[in-house]
Order: C-alpha cells, then sequence, then structure tokens
C-alpha cells in the first residue's frame, strides 16, 4: 500500500479543536454543478493510483513553512519517505498562492489549501454570491495553474471554535456557501480541484449533527476527520477518537476518508498510540492516509506533537512507513 505526505499549519483554539494559521480575513454566480470523483487527481501521479490509500501528512512550520522542497527534504531523512502532499493555510481573499503550488508538483507533492473564511458573516456574503469577484479570480488562477490540488473549505464546521462554526453560521448557510464555492470553480472550468469536507471528531460535541453540514456528494471528493490522541481526554485509542465519527458519517457518505489532522501528544505510552493510529489507517480500506501536525503546541494549549522529540516515536513512525510503504521513495 502507498500513501502520501502532506504537510500543513495550525493554530489550536481549544483541547478539542483542530488547527488554523489565519488570523481572519485580509479584506475585502451561477450554479452549474460537476460530481468530482475522488482519485481522479494526485500530485504528479496518476488518478488510477490516487484512489489507492495513498496520502499521508506530516506539517511542521518554521524554516519549511509553506515550502514544498525543504518539506520533502527534511521528512525523507527524518522518517525514510518524503512528503508528497503539501498544505497552506489561507485566509479569505488571499490570492492563489501558484508559485508554491507549482513547486510542490515539481517535488511530486499535491498542494492543498485550507481555506478559512474568518469573518462574522461572511459565510452567508459567501452564499449570497457577494464574494465572487474573488471567487473568480482564485478559480481562473487555480485552472491557469494546471496544478492536481485539494481545498479545505471551512473545516471543522461542527466546532463552535471558528465564525463557519456552530455559533456563527447556520447549517443551511453553510452548505449554500459551500455549493456556491463549488458551482463557481466549476462554470471556470477549474476543475482540477479535489473538495475535502471536514468536520472535527464528534465527541467534544455530540449533538451537533454532521449529515445538515453536509453539501452533498456532487459537491464532496473526500471526507477529512480532525482529531487528536491528546493526554487529558478519556478517549485513548483509534477505536474511540475516530470511529464514532466515522459511523455516522457513513450514513450519508461513502466517499473516501482522509484523517485531515491528527498527531499524538507526547507522553507515557505515545509510541503505543502512533503503532494504534498507523496500524489502523494501513489496515482500512476506506481511509485514503492522513496528516499529521508535527507542531510545538506547549504555549497555546500545554501539548507537543512534534514527532523528531522522541527518538523512539520517530523510530516507532519511521517504521510503519516504511514498511507499508507510505510517501514517496
Amino acid at each position: 500500500m502507498q500513501f502520501r505526505f502532506l504537510v500543513a499549519s495550525a493554530l489550536p483554539l481549544a483541547l478539542v479543536a483542530g488547527c488554523s494559521s489565519t488570523g481572519g480575513t485580509v479584506e475585502p454566480s451561477s450554479s452549474q454543478t460537476v460530481e468530482h470523483e475522488a482519485g481522479q487527481s494526485g500530485g504528479a501521479e496518476s488518478a488510477e493510483r490516487a484512489a489507492k490509500r495513498e496520502y499521508l501528512g506530516i506539517y511542521s512550520e518554521g524554516a519549511q513553512k509553506n515550502k514544498p522542497a525543504a518539506q520533502a527534504k527534511y521528512w525523507k531523512k527524518k522518517v525514510g519517505r518524503a512528503p508528497n502532499i503539501t498544505k497552506q493555510f489561507q485566509a479569505w481573499y488571499a490570492p492563489y498562492p501558484t508559485a508554491w503550488a507549482k513547486e510542490a508538483q515539481k517535488v511530486g507533492a499535491m498542494p492543498q489549501i485550507e481555506w478559512e473564511p474568518h469573518g462574522k458573516g461572511l459565510m452567508a456574503d459567501i452564499a449570497a454570491g457577494e464574494s465572487d469577484d474573488y471567487l473568480i479570480e482564485y478559480a481562473n488562477a487555480v485552472k491557469a495553474a494546471k496544478v492536481p490540488i485539494s481545498i479545505s473549505f471551512a473545516h471543522e464546521m461542527n466546532g463552535w471554535w471558528y465564525d463557519w462554526g456552530t455559533k456563527g453560521t447556520k447549517p443551511a448557510t453553510f452548505v449554500k456557501a459551500w455549493r456556491h464555492v463549488v458551482d463557481v470553480f466549476d462554470k471556470q472550468g477549474a476543475t482540477n480541484v479535489k473538495w475535502l469536507w471536514a468536520p472535527n471528531v464528534i465527541f467534544p460535541m455530540p449533538k451537533v449533527g454532521l449529515k445538515q453540514y453536509y453539501p452533498g456528494d456532487k459537491y464532496v471528493d473526500w471526507i477529512g476527520v480532525i482529531g487528536y490522541y491528546r493526554n487529558k481526554q478519556s478517549q485513548k485509542t483509534f477505536s474511540t477518537i475516530f470511529e464514532p465519527t466515522i459511523k455516522k458519517i457513513k450514513t450519508f457518505s461513502k466517499k473516501p476518508i482522509l484523517l485531515a489532522e491528527t498527531g499524538v501528544q507526547t507522553g507515557q505510552g505515545r509510541d503505543k498510540k502512533i503503532s494504534d493510529l498507523l496500524s489502523k489507517v494501513a489496515k482500512r480500506k476506506d481511509i485514503i492516509g492522513l496528516i499529521w501536525f508535527s507542531m510545538d503546541k506547549r504555549k497555546t494549549e500545554g501539548t507537543d506533537y512534534r514527532l523528531e522529540v522522541n527518538k523512539s516515536s520517530l523510530k516507532t513512525f519511521r517504521s510503519y512507513v516504511t514498511k507499508y510503504p507510505f510517501g514517496r521513495p
């Protein structure tokens, strides 16, 4: 089995939340629907391979941030396999990073955009077409670059910590905005995109239904699930962290699943948890890969997910990604 590496960036808001690196917006249509078949594009490799559980991501910031070539070199040395998908967080109204996308493609990586529509009422504005000038410009830039990419729009919508989440945006508005974004891209002919719908794992907010936020299979290629192995939570295993969410998702969609953000906090039993995570992903046919956030969050949330701080953890991680293998040679 082959996996691909993904690299991302983050700023956690709470122990239950995932990550973000944009502080808000930079500043300040049509409805032609095209169903996006998962597995049709992926980095520099063939469409056929992209549907075979190929993706693995590692993210770290510092000197490597948004530098696909540097990321590939660093992680190849550390874990024995090279990243082949790389991620950049962007605020709404930021321009498409064409040079970055092309650099990623050059080193065999699929670029992924984490698109964050920060701003009170912005999702409603997007749904109403008030951002169409920006959307059209962005979609045309994606099309012109001719690089297969993945876009994760408004992730963790089932949480309360973002403007597009439960406290700031109604489910119907979220769905309308999502569909409108995809429709604009399709009308512009920017069909070289895999759309990733990525909720947080449900155990921190079990009463929030996922289906009400789902735009529908015609508007989604991959489903992302965001969850972490944290020492202070009672959920300690793959079966308790991820399985309940995956089970819920399967009641309304059978799209391929990517663990869109994950990591194991440093501390007792870390190697065992890393083994639990990677072995489960490696054996499942419904999960196409995962994204590990190798981040130091001690100052903001008292956690540390960096792989390289523990030699034994790095060795455990390396043993799995080279055995199956994950990523590129």
